[in-house]
């Protein structure tokens, strides 16, 4: 008999979430460990590397990932005190991923109950392409969606948890806006939410002034940084096609997988029946939450419109990851409302563990895919860069297609050597700089 209550026990969401964020974790973990080091990666390893704090505040003006200080700024207090490398970094972001998907099922479950909070969470941390690779890569962009779904934690707490938590509340938008710069936009959307359903009081009084701080001070860090930082990266062409649009929701959630749960959203205990009882009367929809979330869904199509209309293009999937938060939320807000109209039906074991084993699977396809495009014998100028087999120590470095190729290395142009053949190029670098050395 206690073997059965056990067996029960393990069933239940909390733990077969568990189960799949440690399956997700080591499928991040086995990539990273055939990955090789790209330039961006590089990049951040750089942005955090350093000394003292003179040179990393040199470091952040030359605008080494055009990026506020907040993610450089930890990693370099990290290093500091323990050695950091890119591969600490990769499992650092791989922990921001986890913090940031953790958040979100604690939103949903707190608006929807653990049932349509458990579904919801692990169908699109299975299918997101942004939560996988972004797991696996040593930058900011982890670190940028947990500090979205931290803001929409926030978000979901009630009047007096509100006033409790303001300071929360103002660093949880400061670290979003920190984080990145397109953050400030997703904080204001936050705000907007709020001013939209407050609208019962003075307009002035909508927005918590614990948010208004937040934007206030990161917009002095905003004009302080884009007019010190002299960095010409975030020049590349940015693909903005229908197609491109389609696809940076179609990488978040397979509209046709959210058919295969669609019955595991059933009542089976009384707690259940209390929580939907409350969500009936409207507590989830008087909440700014749900047009926040609405906003941050839409925020892709937004900037993609933006593309066509004029010239400013910043239409890149990355830049919106903490809309993978939102997403979370409205499809357990979806599956909420099937919880409601199939109150009868108590099957919740079986269509859950068939559920939990087909987002399992999806994510072993997925790593199946990935390594095998970085398997020795299908690229094999890769497996010698992760293996050190490549030296170059006594050979000039031969840099090409990116002019700025490090651009931190002009600081100190003694060390480098640029080997360029191409005439072209040799001119380009000529006119950018006398200071390096041509070979």
């Amino acid at each position: 008999m206690t073997g059965n209550i056990f067996s029960i026990k393990l069933l239940r969401p909390k733990y077969l979430l568990t189960l799949f964020l440690l399956i997700f974790a080591a499928c991040a973990l086995y990539l990273q460990s055939l990955k090789a080091p790209w330039v961006d990666e590089c990049y951040s390893y750089y942005g955090v590397w350093h000394d003292n704090l003179s040179e990393f505040y040199d470091s952040m003006l030359t605008g080494i990932n055009f990026s506020p200080p907040l993610y450089f700024l930890l990693n370099f207090i990290i290093q500091l005190i323990f050695p950091t490398s890119i591969e600490q970094l990769r499992i650092q972001s791989l922990v921001f991923i986890i913090i940031g998907i953790i958040l979100s099922f604690l939103v949903s479950r707190k608006m929807f109950g653990t049932s349509a909070a458990f579904i919801a969470t692990i169908l699109v941390t299975s299918q997101s392409n942004l939560l996988f690779a972004q797991a696996q890569e040593a930058r900011h962009y982890a670190m940028f969606f947990a500090c979205g779904a931290w803001v929409l934690y926030m978000q979901s707490l009630d009047e007096l948890q509100i006033k409790r938590y303001k300071w929360l509340k103002f660093l949880a938008h400061f670290c979003l806006c920190q984080v990145h710069y397109l953050g400030i936009i997703f904080s204001l959307l936050s705000g907007t939410g709020y001013f939209i359903k407050f609208n019962k009081i003075r307009w002035h009084k909508r927005i918590p002034i614990s948010i208004f701080l937040s934007w206030v001070l990161s917009i002095v860090s905003y004009l302080f940084c884009l007019s010190s930082q002299q960095s010409i990266l975030n020049s590349w062409t940015k693909p903005n096609k229908l197609a491109d649009l389609l696809a940076s929701y179609n990488g978040s959630l397979l509209i046709l997988t959210i058919f295969i749960p669609i019955f595991i959203f059933l009542l089976k205990d009384e707690s259940n029946k209390e929580t939907v009882t409350r969500l009936v009367e409207g507590t989830c929809c008087s909440r700014p939450i749900v047009i926040t979330s609405l906003l941050w869904f839409s925020l892709p199509l937004i900037f993609w419109i933006l593309s066509h209309l004029t010239s400013l293009n910043l239409f890149v999937d990355r830049y919106f990851i903490p809309k993978e938060a939102a997403v979370v939320f409205l499809l357990a807000w979806f599956f909420n409302h099937i919880i409601k109209r199939f109150p009868e039906v108590k099957s919740y074991n079986l269509i859950g563990i068939s559920t939990s084993i087909i987002c399992i699977f999806a994510i072993l396809i997925y790593t199946k895919r990935a390594s095998f495009g970085l398997n020795k014998n299908t690229n094999y100028h890769h497996s010698l860069i992760i293996s050190d087999k490549e030296i170059l120590k006594k050979r000039a470095i031969v840099l090409q297609d990116d002019p700025s190729f490090f651009p931190n290395a002009y600081l100190n142009n003694k060390k480098f050597i640029f080997g360029i053949r191409d005439n072209n190029i040799k001119r380009v670098y000529n006119d950018f700089s006398s200071k390096i050395k041509i070979q």
